[in-house]
């Protein structure tokens, strides 16, 4: 969304999933960044993590994606820089997006973290939106709604 807002030359056509123009509590943020500084690195093999992660959608594709080093599975990530991206993502950015001109495909899932007035507002101060709602999905639907979010980008490539 801020590479259209910034760069419109550069794009040609926008897919967000779950999006919306910012949010989140400080306490929020520094929550996940917690949650990831939390984990008891390195694991010794997947099925370890697995254990200690969960096996919901989220969880699997953590534990599928861990690197491989010589003493065990690490996380391709840093904490600390996850909990800074998030807490970036948490700035408002109605301006950026009432700016974006691209025709935008806005997804939501209905097991998602916005609200029906927070997904209608989003939707509406955009420019050349089509909404489509995905469903038995979470916030981390192109994991767990695979086929629907699929079928989605399927309508923005070949549309």
């Amino acid at each position: 969304m801020l590479v259209a807002a910034a760069r419109p030359d550069l794009i040609r056509r926008l897919v967000l999933l779950e999006g919306n123009q910012g949010g989140g509590t400080t306490d929020e943020h520094r929550a996940l960044g917690d949650f990831f500084r939390s984990w008891a690195v390195p694991f010794t093999d997947r099925a370890e993590a697995a254990a200690a992660l969960g096996d919901g959608p989220l969880e699997r594709a953590w534990v599928e994606d861990l690197e491989e080093r010589a003493d065990g599975l690490y996380p391709r990530f840093d904490a600390d820089v996850m909990q800074a991206t998030i807490e970036a993502v948490g700035e408002s950015r109605w301006a950026e997006w009432e700016s974006v001109t691209v025709p935008a495909l806005v997804l939501y899932a209905d097991g998602g973290m916005f609200s029906e007035e927070q997904k209608t507002e989003f939707v509406r101060r955009g420019h050349a939106v089509r909404r489509v709602d995905l469903t038995a999905a979470s916030h981390d639907a192109h994991l767990d709604a695979f086929d629907q979010w699929l079928d989605a980008l399927r309508s923005v490539v070949t549309g």
